[in-house]
């Protein structure tokens, strides 16, 4: 009878903590905000952690990785802000620029749509549904306009969060190997599953990190090449841009894809066709050979719980919602099973 009481009590004690470690993640929602240059530093950090062990492992101090790696990404972004950055905001000021153009085109091409359409005794309905089309795309686009203004406006306020991030992530770093020694330590003297509990957040985390950066760096740097193959203007804009949908799963990639081909079949219908080309295997070997090596089943949903994720992190937290909707579902996916096994007393199946 008192075994039993004892078991209930530690049942009631492991569910209290679980409320309180989500009351905890409600806290750090309604501070998003103030959390910003922290979660660029935790992402910063799951990118550099395997050179930073490798050099450890190797016999250098954990301090002097830190900064041989900082000096190499230093380095990189001094040689690759030479010519990449400025072209980039050149890019995004010309593009800001010529939208209304774009737009204007488009209107134009959605009249020219309707007369030919009637010149040719082309079906009423589908001549008007082409024509809607062109007319929404072209709303769109200029709506578009508006928000990239107002993107380049408000991340001048994200200026202070990125340049402290690297700091933070520095001393995330340097003390991540006591902070896993202590932790360790503290949760050995609990059953297993809670040490379960956090290599599963570590795995899905940074396997989504680590794996979604290498195919955005991938897909960026491909449409940037096929940008300046089809000598296309904003080519540096067009490629981060779809480099970052790659971040935002089944959605992102086909709006990424979306502003290479406006502004390639507003240049020419030939140029339109040859980007389509390009773009579609640059998205076919993405999807069948990139992300499976890469990223694979890291986080372990289902498609449906990935598209409720996007829509309810966008819902939530807005941009930074959908850019990290699914590792947090991934998380939250292993609470549940963790839930699941405190109340069954079990150990979670690896």
């Amino acid at each position: 009878m008192q075994e039993g009481s004892r078991a209930g009590s530690n049942r009631y004690r492991h569910i209290f903590r679980l409320g309180l470690g989500l009351a905890s993640v409600l806290a750090l929602v309604l501070l998003r905000k103030v959390l910003i240059p922290f979660i660029l530093a935790a992402f910063l950090s799951y990118m550099l952690e395997p050179p930073v062990g490798f050099l450890n492992r190797r016999g250098m101090s954990r301090a002097g990785a830190i900064a041989l790696v900082y000096l190499a990404i230093f380095t990189a972004a001094v040689l690759l802000g030479v010519y990449f950055i400025p072209r980039f905001f050149q890019d995004l000021r010309e593009i800001s620029m010529a939208i209304p153009k774009y737009a204007q085109a488009l209107a134009q091409l959605s009249e020219r749509a309707y007369q030919v359409g009637k010149e040719y005794n082309v079906p009423e309905g589908f001549v008007q549904g082409i024509a809607g089309a062109l007319s929404r795309l072209e709303t769109r686009l200029v709506g578009a306009g508006e928000g990239l203004v107002q993107a380049i406006l408000s991340s001048v306020s994200l200026v202070p969060h990125i340049l402290l991030a690297p700091v933070i992530a520095y001393y995330i770093l340097r003390d991540i190997n006591k902070w896993r020694h202590n932790t360790l330590l503290r949760m050995s003297r609990y059953p297993l599953h809670y040490m379960d509990l956090v290599r599963d957040i570590d795995r899905v985390f940074a396997g989504f990190i680590r794996g979604q950066s290498l195919v955005a760096l991938f897909v960026t740097i491909m449409v940037w090449a096929a940008s300046i193959l089809l000598k296309l203007r904003y080519g540096a804009v067009l490629g981060v841009i779809s480099g970052l949908g790659e971040f935002i799963p089944y959605f992102g990639p086909v709006i990424g894809s979306i502003p290479i081909l406006v502004v390639a079949f507003l240049s020419s219908p030939i140029t339109g066709l040859w980007a389509l080309v390009l773009v579609g295997f640059i998205q076919w070997f993405d999807s069948t050979v990139l992300v499976p090596r890469v990223t694979g089943e890291r986080v372990g949903l289902h498609p449906l719980w990935v598209i409720f994720a996007i829509f309810a992190g966008g819902e939530l937290l807005g941009f930074w919602g959908i850019f990290l909707a699914v590792p947090l579902a991934g998380i939250f996916r292993v609470f549940l099973r963790f839930l699941r096994t405190v109340l069954e007393h079990k150990t979670p199946q690896q």
